[in-house]
């Protein structure tokens, strides 16, 4: 087997261990953001684009350009701005009031969801959460799969408020992080009551992704100069 085979089959080899699901306890941390908008938070959400709707904009399915599928079940959607009773926009302007921007929506009871699938195996995730709700847990839940199998873990609004001063429900907005997840490739956002609105991070590549990446590159390096002396 000459150098370049085995580094080719070494990839393969820490790529196969790489997509198995992990056990891991998920980490959150998350902080008030009295008035979000797209560039105030700690991270960068993915964009829906903007409209003066009021309400459901859109409950087709779609990609976003960073390659995350978008799907929705019942009356969940992309919305806009606020509907009293109904919908809650986690954009603010600077005074307070709704932007906007577009943002999902899980709306309340069976049958309402919204869907997140990624390409490849995450292990965090980062969202606007707006207007949590913590009581009681079901108010608000993020479920996170691997559709290879693995242990299914959810996080609810509870989770997220822990150690959190000043927070109102219904009303606060979260900029949220969650990391030290098992290895997912789907989010199902569900509410027990109205309503799930958030926006979703934008994916930041996995650090076991990188470090293959890098082993990848000088492996091909090596067998580069290898066969240049070979010549």
């Amino acid at each position: 087997m000459t150098f370049f085979s085995r580094s080719m089959f070494a990839g393969v080899a820490l790529l196969s261990i790489g997509a198995l699901p992990v056990a891991a306890a998920p980490v959150i941390s998350a902080s008030i953001v009295a008035n979000p908008t797209a560039t105030n938070l700690p991270f960068v959400v993915e964009n829906f684009g903007s409209s003066a709707t009021q309400g459901l904009f859109s409950s087709a399915a779609f990609t976003t350009s960073t390659g995350l599928e978008v799907s929705f079940t019942g009356s969940s959607g992309i919305y806009g701005g606020d509907v009293n009773g109904v919908t809650r926009s986690p954009f603010r302007t600077a005074g307070g009031t709704a932007d906007t921007l577009h943002y999902l929506n899980a709306r309340a009871g069976a049958g309402n969801s919204v869907v997140l699938e990624y390409a490849t195996q995450q292990t965090a995730f980062n969202l606007l959460w707006g207007s949590v709700d913590p009581s009681p847990a079901t108010y608000n839940e993020l479920t996170f799969t691997f559709s290879g199998g693995g242990v299914t873990e959810t996080v609810t609004g509870a989770d997220v408020v822990v150690g959190l001063l000043g927070v109102v429900a219904g009303t606060t907005n979260l900029a949220v992080s969650i990391s030290g997840l098992t290895g997912f490739d789907t989010i199902t956002i569900t509410a027990s009551n109205e309503a799930f609105e958030f926006a979703p991070g934008v994916p930041v590549p996995e650090p076991a992704s990188l470090a293959i990446l890098g082993l990848g590159l000088l492996g091909l390096g090596f067998a580069s100069r290898a066969k240049r002396r070979a010549a």
